[in-house]
């Protein structure tokens, strides 16, 4: 009894202490950032003359919100595609996405579960452990190319995992590119008007989703199982 009340206090005081420097980090950002996302003439007007440091923030941020699950990822493919244009977007937004899955593959690693799972979601870590450690790099895949899956933890999970993280790495950001390429042509539709973007963003989301289909059939992974909490439930 003692020693789990240990561990509930280190796990409250770590989440505690992230919640906190989050939001203390936020407030001290609010007053500079706020008139940026507000006034559109001054977005453009910052972005014209800082590209390169517009481009820099946006691969950070992308690499940020791989390592911090709850941060949006498709928003941000969203403000690349509206503010940079599809492709250069696109690629701004993989490269930041790759850093980010690259590194959280790393420090999972070294860090290891004990410290991590004070802040992980333990059901949805342990749904993506039991999905690695039965299907491997395959469910790598279908996870990335599925919507609504658990693919928020997935990269500390394969840090986790005995999986290499070589190959792992490279697997995992290709099948990112194609949720990149989605979240971009959406933003490109949003900037521009174009339905070209918008049926773009259509036929990659069907075709990743035949594609993800077929793998999971070749593999015998049920679909059902990336969305089911706990082993054995319906």
């Amino acid at each position: 009894m003692g020693k789990r009340g240990k561990g509930l206090s280190w796990e409250l005081i770590v989440r505690a202490v992230l919640l906190l420097g989050f939001l203390t980090a936020g407030l001290l950002a609010l007053p500079y950032l706020w008139p940026l996302v507000t006034e559109r003439e001054r977005i453009e007007a910052w972005l014209a003359a800082n590209r390169g440091a517009g481009a820099l923030a946006l691969v950070l941020l992308n690499a940020l919100q791989v390592m911090i699950a709850p941060l949006p990822g498709a928003l941000l493919g969203w403000v690349s595609g509206y503010w940079f244009g599809p492709w250069w977007g696109s690629l701004l937004t993989w490269f930041g996405v790759s850093l980010g899955n690259g590194l959280t593959m790393v420090l999972a690693r070294r860090l290891g579960r004990p410290l991590l799972i004070a802040f992980l979601p333990k059901e949805r870590l342990d749904r993506v452990d039991r999905l690695i450690h039965r299907y491997g790099l395959t469910a790598v895949v279908v996870v990335f190319l599925l919507p609504l899956t658990p693919d928020d933890v997935l990269a500390w999970a394969i840090g986790l995992s005995p999986l290499p993280l070589l190959p792992a790495f490279a697997v995992s950001t290709l099948a990112r590119l194609v949720h990149v390429l989605i979240a971009n042509a959406i933003g490109a539709y949003l900037g521009s008007g174009e339905l070209l973007w918008l049926g773009m963003a259509g036929l990659l989301g069907l075709g990743a989703f035949m594609l993800a289909w077929r793998i999971a059939q070749l593999a015998r992974l049920s679909p059902a199982e990336l969305y089911r909490e706990k082993e054995g439930s319906p």
